[in-house]
């Protein structure tokens, strides 16, 4: 693979996969491989470390970041996140959202971001929120904020639990809630207490946002749907919103 890279004599690349179901004593090179795509302005970039799994069609300059492994280290992290300051289409998995936690000081892991379309795969675990500030914290550019909660995978409980509703109602704003957010979306939104708390904050917050699209979940029962429309109607009529321009919108399963 390393002479592969030394003969590649191309100033760019369109699309680099890197997928490796077992990362652990792989790290160097794994490394190594990411900080070259990173230095040919890959558009497309794919970072799997899960099983076979089914692709999605990716977009100009979006990472795929699934299933990192729990045993990278710090140093790692810290490389990983250099190398994705000039990416504007990003997406990470709930993985992600963890390790970077591990780190002493996540938010000086690295200068600001440029990404502008933000998608977080996210099961919506308490414990995945404080990720969650880190990326809103270090994207003041970001445009889209997508939420795509269709994740599955093992779930690492953290100690000791974190209270949703205290979390995001205590939680400073950012940069990007200010000045550049404008959309956010939720795919396979179902009403649940965890995604109602996360979307108050953005609403409260959110001083430029123009829209918050709710994609519900596809195959629910009346009792669940009715949960889904309960929901929106919360948030639309119950949440003062910092943007007067805000428009909520459920769209229904096809």
């Amino acid at each position: 693979m390393h002479q592969w890279i030394s003969r590649f004599t191309g100033n760019t690349i369109e699309t680099f996969e890197l997928c490796l179901p077992e990362p652990v004593g792989f790290e160097e090179d794994i490394m190594s491989l990411i900080e070259f795509a990173a230095s040919k302005q890959t558009k497309n970039l794919v970072i799997d470390f899960s099983g076979p799994i089914a692709r999605e069609p990716t977009c100009a300059l979006q990472i795929m970041i699934m299933k990192y492994h729990q045993r990278m280290n710090v140093l790692d992290t810290t490389r990983l996140f250099f190398n994705l300051i000039y990416i504007r289409n990003l997406t990470i998995c709930p993985s992600l959202l963890e390790i970077i936690q591990d780190c002493d000081d996540p938010m000086e892991l690295h200068g600001q971001m440029k990404t502008r379309h933000l998608v977080i795969k996210t099961q919506m675990y308490a414990h995945e929120f404080a990720g969650m500030t880190i990326f809103l914290n270090s994207c003041p550019k970001l445009e889209s904020l997508t939420f795509d909660t269709d994740t599955t995978g093992p779930v690492v409980r953290r100690s000791p639990p974190i209270d949703p509703k205290s979390f995001w109602l205590n939680n400073k704003t950012y940069e990007c809630l200010e000045r550049t957010l404008k959309v956010v979306r939720v795919n396979n939104f179902r009403g649940k207490p965890s995604e109602l708390h996360v979307l108050q904050y953005l609403i409260r917050t959110g001083r430029v946002m123009e829209r918050l699209e709710l994609y519900e979940a596809k195959g629910l029962n009346n009792d669940k749907r009715r949960l889904v429309l309960a929901a929106a109607e919360e948030v639309q009529q119950n949440v003062k919103k910092g943007s007067r321009r805000l428009r909520i919108t459920l769209h229904n399963a096809s």
